[in-house]
C-alpha cells in the first residue's frame, strides 16, 4: 500500500475563523485516520521510527496535523514518544500481554453484553445492529480498508458497553485499547469474516433481551478471536487467506 497525498484545500477570503478551525480539525482527523491505518495494516511497521517531516511531505500537509495525530495515537498506545528521539510505532503485543488482555476481556465483555441485553434502549440496540450491518455490507462489497474495519469493530464493542448504562465499564474498556492492538497482530480474512458472523449472534441476543444468550455469544466470540489471533505468535504461522486491503479512507 502506498502513501496517498492529500488534496490541498483552498480558503475563500470570507471564510470565518470558526470555519477555519473546523477545517483544521477536519484535516487533523483525516491525517489521524490515515496514520492509524498505516499502523494497523503494516505500512508503518512495529518499532519503526516515525519522522514528522517525512510524513508531512508524503501526505501533502503541514507538520501540525501530523503532530496532533501522533499525539492521539500515542494516547492509544499505537505510538511511543521518546525524549530527544521522537516518535516510533509501538511494538506489537507480547504473548504474555496478549493473554492478559483476553483475560480482562473475558471478565468484562460477556457480562456487559448480558447487561446490555437487559437494559438497552431501543435506539442503542438499533445503533449496535447498524454498526454490525455496515461491517458486513462494506466487507462483502470490498469497500472497507483493514484499518477502517478495525475502527468499526471497536465501535461495535464500545456500543455494547455503552448500552449497559454504566459509564465505568466504558472507561475501563477504553483504557484497554484492545482492538487497535489486536488488529496489528494478524491480517487474515478469518479475523474479519468470522467476526462478522459472531457479531450477528450477539446482536440477535441483545435485541431479544436474552441476557444469558448475549453473555454466551460474546464469550464465544472472544474465545474464537483469541484462537484466531494466537497463530500470530506461532514460530511458523499458517499462510493467511488472501484478503483485499483498500487504501485508508479520507
Amino acid at each position: 500500500m502506498g502513501w496517498q497525498p492529500m488534496s490541498q484545500r483552498s480558503t475563500e477570503p470570507e471564510t470565518s475563523a470558526a470555519t477555519g478551525r473546523r477545517e483544521r480539525t477536519r484535516m487533523s482527523d483525516v491525517v489521524y485516520e490515515q496514520l492509524q491505518g498505516f499502523l494497523l495494516d503494516g505500512t508503518i511497521q512495529p518499532g519503526e521510527r516515525i519522522r514528522v517531516d517525512e510524513l508531512s511531505r508524503r501526505l501533502g500537509v503541514s507538520q501540525t496535523p501530523v503532530r496532533e495525530s501522533l499525539n492521539r495515537l500515542e494516547a492509544e498506545d499505537l505510538v511511543t514518544k521518546t525524549h530527544l528521539i521522537g516518535y516510533s510505532a509501538s511494538p506489537k503485543l507480547t504473548p504474555e500481554r496478549f493473554e492478559d488482555l483476553f483475560e480482562a476481556r473475558f471478565l468484562i465483555e460477556p457480562y456487559c453484553s448480558g447487561l446490555a441485553a437487559g437494559r438497552h434502549q431501543r435506539v442503542e440496540v438499533e445503533q449496535i445492529a447498524e454498526i454490525a450491518a455496515e461491517l458486513r455490507a462494506r466487507y462483502e462489497a470490498g469497500t472497507m480498508s483493514y484499518g477502517a474495519f478495525a475502527r468499526k469493530d471497536a465501535e461495535f464493542h464500545q456500543a455494547i458497553i455503552g448500552a449497559t448504562g454504566n459509564s465505568y465499564f466504558g472507561e475501563i474498556f477504553a483504557k484497554l485499547h484492545c482492538h487497535l492492538q489486536l488488529f496489528r497482530l494478524l491480517r487474515d480474512s478469518r479475523v474479519t469474516e468470522e467476526a462478522i458472523e459472531e457479531h450477528d449472534l450477539i446482536v440477535t441476543a441483545i435485541r431479544q433481551r436474552d441476557t444469558e444468550a448475549a453473555d454466551r455469544a460474546m464469550h464465544a466470540h472472544l474465545k474464537a478471536s483469541r484462537s484466531r489471533l494466537r497463530s500470530a505468535f506461532e514460530s511458523t504461522p499458517p499462510t493467511p487467506t488472501p484478503v483485499t486491503i483498500l487504501p485508508p479512507e479520507n
